[in-house]
């Protein structure tokens, strides 16, 4: 039967199966009213409102609540549930097997919802308590009967009845969703099945992440054993790469059963709020449950600190079927629930198809942190741009000011920018891959240009914008990394990367001395009220200047030579007045005596006033090109012999022969500062909150705003200067050794 709105339907008893499920009077879960229930019809009066409907929804929702401690069947319908997902989890599962357990998986997550949004977590954990559930966890035919028991179990091997409850749902549910077949007909019992996990993890969204309240659906799913979790994992990254397409009507199959009456408003509810964006598919499900069940584990939840989330650790280990973790027999065992067919190459592909969904970023972060094998294939490809160009992209995109600025977001970029700076080989061959034109920068014309230029383009424009609006040390901290780790692989850098180096340290020096003349000239009170003159201030200010510095020193010093990096020479020379302020200041003058030596050496010959002039002649820019001419004293010659003026290809002609006899030992050593990612202590205070709201914006799914506690304070909404949780810890330690470390996320 299907769902009927109009006046002639025929009427079937939906009513009173209702109305006896949320009764007081307990209904075993053998009972055939089970069976009656999920095979019923529904049928709606003629002109019923969303409103109605909803209304009715809560009706029901409500008056479970209210009878079920008593009746515990709840419990009951969760046994059910997991008998029927045990059914439809076998190769022969029939259509209306399949029907009955979409129904089962819905109504549960519906009842489930409703409790978790609008009781406290000591009321939910009283709602779960249900009659013989312990023993129907372990039933034959139960989705759950063959899973092994969950880590967290109190003294003595026993489990509270609400524990009991909770990994009979979540263990039947993880399971339906690593074994049950994909096709037509059991695409909306996966929707279903993923959803259901969603709303059961939903209960963090209404508490605090460090609050010791009873979670203990939440704590069920991340306290998966180690099989199930490996299985699950394969599946659902198998689905996020296949991309499995929307059958034609894929709940149509659901609407036989009691759970359309419930699903009828939720859907329509949620498309009304969600008019412009596309409907969720089995891809976008599976990569947020993904997400979900790899976060890094509560402490208020798993106090142990020898525990491990094994999804978490099934993500990082996931490779081609030659390369699985481990060896031996725990080897084979891990490829086999793996799957034979899956291919790191395909994941990469994914990946790199899908940026720069926010999803995705998360995944792809996850992953180059923990999984060695997707990381090395990431760095070894000859096409880097495929990763690079949607990253930069979406960096450059978001410093628009038409953009609504999501700093957690601005975060995860940098992060993954990082730590692909981290490898010499990646930047090489970034640098060695040309691009015609770079269509969607929008601040010049850009031409010629290679990958490796465009990422120091866009570093350099994150770091200015930073200064001028966001003010946040993370985000400078990073940039400025990336930037370091890059330099000694600069190669034939591009004329508008180069001069963007020259300006980045054009605006931190000025910055610095402006704090510093402030600070000369304050009063002792006003040096102990003003932040923005503290001891603090003027320390990070100089240690981002020699951080751009370091970076110059780094690129001039460079195995490359400065052969291959004439334009680098050539914007140090055409801004050589910038460098004199601090020539002699005692915090930079060895770095900047390094680069006057360089010019001393490339400007001999340029000017009349003699090779260590300062003197700067400004260039006068083609509006089509980013080739200058510098007119130069008119006491100096050219070679081509016109008075005083010198064309860009005589500079760097010049420039190039001077390299012959440069000689890069002339500078004095700077070490080379090498920059690593590391995750703070406790990512889960960043991560969790982060993903519920992908999670949030993304699934389908409403939770009422009112209800949600764990997001009350987003990242997205707060001004940068409202997020000092977030800037502790971020300290960027130089190492002559080569092993310093930039900041995780943000705590």
């Amino acid at each position: 039967a299907n769902l009927s709105m109009g006046a002639g339907a025929a009427k079937q008893p939906t009513a009173p199966l209702l109305d006896r499920l949320t009764g007081r009077e307990p209904i075993p879960s053998d009972d055939r009213f089970w069976q009656e229930l999920l095979a019923s019809a529904v049928s709606l009066p003629a002109g019923s409102s969303v409103e109605d409907v909803t209304a009715i929804s809560r009706a029901y929702c409500a008056e479970l609540v209210r009878n079920n401690p008593r009746s515990g069947n709840f419990g009951a319908l969760a046994a059910a549930m997991a008998e029927r997902l045990g059914r439809a989890t076998r190769s022969a599962a029939t259509d209306t097997e399949m029907q009955q357990a979409c129904g089962a998986v819905f109504l549960l997550r519906i009842f489930l919802k409703h409790m978790l949004e609008t009781l406290e977590p000591e009321d939910v954990a009283l709602q779960l308590r249900g009659r013989d559930v312990a023993a129907a966890a372990q039933a034959p035919g139960s989705a759950s009967a063959a899973a092994e028991p969950v880590q967290a179990r109190p003294p003595g091997g026993s489990e509270d009845t609400e524990a009991a409850v909770a990994r009979l749902i979540v263990e039947a549910l993880l399971g339906a969703a690593a074994s049950c077949r994909l096709d037509d007909v059991s695409y909306a019992l996966h929707m279903e099945v993923l959803a259901a996990l969603t709303v059961c993890l939903s209960a963090q969204l209404f508490s605090e992440l460090s609050a010791s309240v009873p979670l203990p659906t939440v704590t069920a799913a991340l306290g998966a054993p180690p099989p199930l979790a490996e299985a699950l994992v394969a599946r659902l990254l198998k689905l996020y790469i296949d991309q499995p397409p929307r059958p034609a009507n894929p709940e149509g199959r659901l609407l036989g059963s009691i759970g359309s009456m419930l699903w009828l408003p939720l859907q329509v509810i949620a498309s009304f709020f969600r008019a412009q964006e596309p409907p969720v598919e089995l891809a976008d499900r599976s990569l947020q449950v993904l997400l979900l069940l790899t976060q890094h584990l509560p402490p208020a939840l798993f106090p142990d600190p020898m525990l491990s989330n094994h999804f978490l650790a099934a993500l990082r280990c996931v490779g081609d079927a030659d390369s699985a973790c481990g060896s031996g027999a725990e080897a084979e065992e891990g490829r086999a629930r793996q799957g034979a067919g899956f291919s790191v190459r395909r994941l990469h592909d994914a990946l790199c198809a899908r940026l720069p969904e926010e999803a995705t970023l998360v995944l792809l972060y996850l992953l180059l942190h923990g999984n060695r094998e997707l990381l090395d294939h990431a760095l070894s490809r000859s096409d880097p741009d495929a990763l690079l160009l949607p990253l930069l992209r979406t960096l450059a995109g978001m410093l628009s000011p038409a953009c609504r600025l999501r700093t957690s977001r601005v975060y995860m970029l940098l992060i993954i920018l990082l730590m692909l700076s981290q490898d010499g080989g990646f930047v090489s061959t970034a640098h060695a891959v040309m691009l015609p034109t770079v269509p969607w920068f929008k601040e010049r014309l850009l031409h010629d240009i290679s990958v490796g230029s465009l990422l120091v383009v866009v570093l350099v424009r994150t770091t200015q914008y930073n200064l001028s609006r966001l003010q946040d040390l993370y985000v400078q901290t990073n940039c400025l990394a990336a930037l370091a780790n890059m330099a000694p692989c600069f190669k034939r850098i591009h004329p508008y990367a180069a001069r963007s180096l020259v300006t980045l340290y054009d605006v931190l020096a000025r910055r610095f001395q402006k704090l510093e003349a402030r600070r000369a000239h304050a009063s002792p009170v006003e040096l102990a009220d003003s932040e923005e003159l503290s001891d603090e201030a003027l320390g990070s200010a100089a240690d981002f200047l020699r951080m751009a510095l370091e970076v110059l020193n780094v690129a001039l010093a460079a195995q490359a030579g400065l052969q291959q990096n004439e334009h680098l020479v050539y914007a140090i020379l055409e801004r050589q007045r910038v460098f004199a302020p601090l020539r002699g200041h005692e915090l930079f003058w060895d770095l900047i005596e390094n680069v006057f030596r360089v010019i001393d050496h490339f400007g001999a010959g340029l000017s009349g006033q003699g090779p260590a002039s300062t003197k700067e002649s400004p260039l006068q820019l083609d509006k089509d090109s980013d080739r200058r001419t510098p007119p130069l004293p008119t006491t100096a010659r050219s070679s081509s012999g016109s008075d005083g003026v010198w064309s860009v290809d005589l500079v760097l002609a010049h420039i190039g022969e001077a390299s012959r006899s440069w000689k890069a030992d002339s500078l004095e050593h700077v070490p080379d500062p090498r920059f690593t990612y590391e995750q703070e202590s406790a990512p889960e205070e960043f991560f969790t909150p982060y993903i519920w709201s992908l999670v949030r914006d993304r699934s389908g799914l409403v939770w009422d705003p009112l209800r949600v506690v764990l997001l009350a304070e987003e990242l997205d909404d707060e001004p940068a200067d409202a997020l000092p949780a977030l800037l502790q810890g971020v300290d960027v330690v130089e190492d002559v050794d080569e092993h310093a470390t930039a900041p995780g996320p943000p705590a």
